[in-house]
């Protein structure tokens, strides 16, 4: 079982391929995995509409955020009462800096990733937090002034992508990591 809930059984060695090429470059054409995979067309399409199906496979587009106005990023671990969860997470979504915001597992069950304009705008950021939800607890923030990697993209500093680092989320972890952190971490590295 992968971290989406779906069965590793059905994703397939060449869905891996397909998924491999499109981590490296999610712009590539049908012909272009077609002849990088030594595949038919029909092929390509019918996997890559499997996939997209079965929600192992979505396509985003991500921009350089330094070049954008939104160079800190800042990551808030917050704890809320688990009946709370649904509707603090769907108010968190809309907020225009928010990028992710998710219900985990564990004391602090909630984590919210936001894109600021400026460090001053994470005191704010989360000022405005605690006057509109006053039952969210938040317990500990990171800020992030520019991300080396980021969704398996090696970034330069202006945050464009100059390398991929395709993540294989059916790998087995490689050396000592706790269970919790692998999770973490292979969490972190979905966003």
């Amino acid at each position: 079982m992968n971290l989406c809930g779906h069965s590793t059984s059905e994703v397939t060695p060449a869905d891996r391929a397909v998924l491999a090429h499109l981590a490296q470059d999610g712009r590539a054409s049908h012909q272009a995995l077609v002849t990088a995979l030594k595949t038919s067309a029909s092929t390509v399409k019918r996997r890559i509409d499997q996939l997209t199906g079965l929600g192992l496979l979505s396509f985003r587009c991500n921009c350089a955020r330094p070049l954008g106005g939104w160079p800190v990023a800042a990551t808030f671990w917050a704890r809320a009462a688990p009946a709370d969860l649904p509707d603090l997470g769907h108010a968190l979504i809309r907020l225009a800096q928010t990028r992710n915001s998710a219900a985990i597992s564990g004391p602090n069950n909630l984590i919210l990733q936001a894109n600021l304009h400026s460090v001053t705008d994470v005191l704010r950021f989360e000022t405005h937090l605690a006057a509109s939800h006053p039952t969210l607890d938040i317990v500990e923030r990171v800020i992030t002034m520019r991300h080396e990697k980021l969704l398996g993209r090696l970034l330069d500093h202006h945050g464009r992508t100059i390398g991929t680092v395709p993540p294989d989320t059916w790998a087995e972890p490689r050396g000592e990591l706790r269970p919790d952190v692998y999770h973490a971490a292979r969490l972190l590295d979905r966003w």
